[in-house]
């Protein structure tokens, strides 16, 4: 029993003084991919996202991502799982303990859509 209480607490020390990855900050004024920032706010995009974000030409780089981290963030601390997040005209599936985008939804296709297998809704009002 000893040793699987040590093996858990060395799992959990980092070596002192080990230098962190710096990732590379875009410029002042400069437009930051979505992807780049969705790495940075630990936000996943699924396969299945991916292929949806681009059929339905929806442009997530113009959008505001501290949004949508606002938005994951409440979903958390309400323990939200599976979460309908809706931003203005488009609305997002998400796997809030993964922080995965499951899909995406643009406002034609939210005229015939069905939302199934999810527990809560958060409307993320537009920034003015």
């Amino acid at each position: 029993m000893a040793d699987i209480k040590e093996i858990i607490l060395r799992s959990q020390i980092a070596p002192v003084g080990a230098p962190k990855k710096q990732e590379a900050q875009p410029a002042k004024g400069s437009t930051a991919s979505f992807d780049a920032i969705l790495r940075d706010a630990e936000i996943k995009v699924s396969k299945h996202a991916t292929k949806r974000l681009d059929t339905r030409q929806i442009d997530l780089a113009k959008m505001d991502q501290g949004q949508l981290k606002s938005a994951i963030e409440t979903l958390e601390k309400k323990g939200a799982r599976d979460s309908l997040v809706l931003m203005g005209d488009l609305a997002f599936i998400i796997n809030v303990p993964s922080k995965t985008l499951v899909t995406a939804i643009s406002k034609e296709q939210m005229k015939v859509q069905v939302f199934t297998n999810i527990d809560s809704t958060i409307l993320v009002a537009p920034k003015e």
